[in-house]
């Protein structure tokens, strides 16, 4: 069903059109393929409920209705919620997958200290490729855009000191893709890849 280059307003659309009643279960399915989109598709399914309860358009009005005013209104109500959407780190985005850093690693062919490093900011997200935010995002089925705010928002944990020392502790300099991947275990192979974005 996902498709993450789809536009919020495509969503909208798809989402009037293919659902014909709404229950837990079509609203878990469609906030699970757009995350991105979780609020406006919720939104629009209460508003989609209150017009059935109140004796709004009847099953054949719904069928020839445009749905253009509709989506503009809930577009704009989720661009007002935009600022207050709380975007995860890479870790809370895989657990909402129900995935871990292992399992996503391996779906993408690449080593898992990488992931780890990128979702404790240990990777500059400047410098990581197209070619890994696009297979990223496709694994995680959501838009580029949302997969791109992930890895901006991943950032170092914050550190506490296990033993007594007289200066708290630091982090180190987050590397570059191009250096995380060459001091990587993988083969000469992936880690051209990787680097590359080719076979």
């Amino acid at each position: 069903m996902s498709d993450p280059s789809e536009q919020l307003n495509d969503v909208l659309v798809r989402f009037h059109e293919a659902v014909d009643a709404i229950t837990p279960e079509v609203i878990d399915a469609w906030t699970s393929a757009y995350p991105q989109y979780a609020d406006a598709i919720r939104s629009e399914a209460l508003e989609i409920l209150n017009l059935g309860y109140h004796g709004g358009a009847t099953e054949t009005d719904s069928q020839s209705r445009d749905y253009a005013a509709k989506v503009q209104a809930a577009v704009g109500r989720a661009a007002e919620r935009e600022d207050k959407t709380e975007v995860p780190d890479l870790r809370a985005a895989l657990e909402r997958q129900h995935l871990d850093v292992r399992t996503f690693a391996g779906k993408l062919g690449i080593a898992r200290s990488i992931v780890s490093d990128i979702g404790t900011g240990q990777i500059v997200p400047s410098t990581i490729p197209a070619w890994f935010r696009r297979a990223g995002a496709d694994c995680l089925g959501c838009a580029i855009e949302w997969f791109e705010a992930i890895l901006e928002n991943s950032r170092p944990r914050p550190m506490t000191a296990a033993f007594k020392a007289s200066d708290l502790p630091t982090t180190g300099r987050a590397r570059t893709w191009e250096e995380a991947i060459r001091a990587s275990s993988m083969s000469e192979d992936r880690k051209t890849f990787w680097l590359t974005g080719k076979e």
